[in-house]
């Protein structure tokens, strides 16, 4: 049975190496002699709260809106990228503005093949069932 002189049974942060606390805070690896304070075990319900609280914050600041200046710095940088040729519509008549389709596009055309002549197909051997 371990002796409750000697302690709590740690592993130092820095050489990894284990040893028993002595009782004492903080604690003090005897192969390196880095000082610690241990962790305890099972964090405490004050812990909780604030690794809670904390972890709210950060999604709160998150979800923040921009600011309105950095929004407007993106709006100037995609304005920069548009083409000359592309012309300005407002706002209000951009429900009856028709866009042509780009002559250079890929398009897939309808096509009436049969997938059998797409997909080729083994014969099948009437006496070569399968059981």
């Amino acid at each position: 049975m371990i002796d409750k002189s000697l302690g709590t049974k740690r592993l130092c942060p820095a050489c990894h190496a284990k040893f028993y606390d002595l009782n004492k805070s903080p604690a003090t690896c005897p192969k390196c002699g880095e000082e610690f304070v241990p962790k305890p075990i099972l964090p405490s319900k004050q812990d909780q709260m604030e690794a809670a609280q904390a972890a709210s914050e950060k999604v709160a600041a998150e979800l923040e809106a921009p600011e309105v200046a950095d929004a407007a710095d993106d709006v100037e940088e995609v304005a920069a990228d548009v083409p000359e040729d592309v012309a300005e519509v407002a706002l209000d008549e951009a429900a009856d503005v028709t866009v042509e389709p780009d002559e250079s596009a890929a398009f897939l055309e309808d096509d009436d093949t049969p997938v059998e002549k797409i997909i080729p197909t083994a014969p099948v051997d009437p006496d070569e069932e399968e059981s």
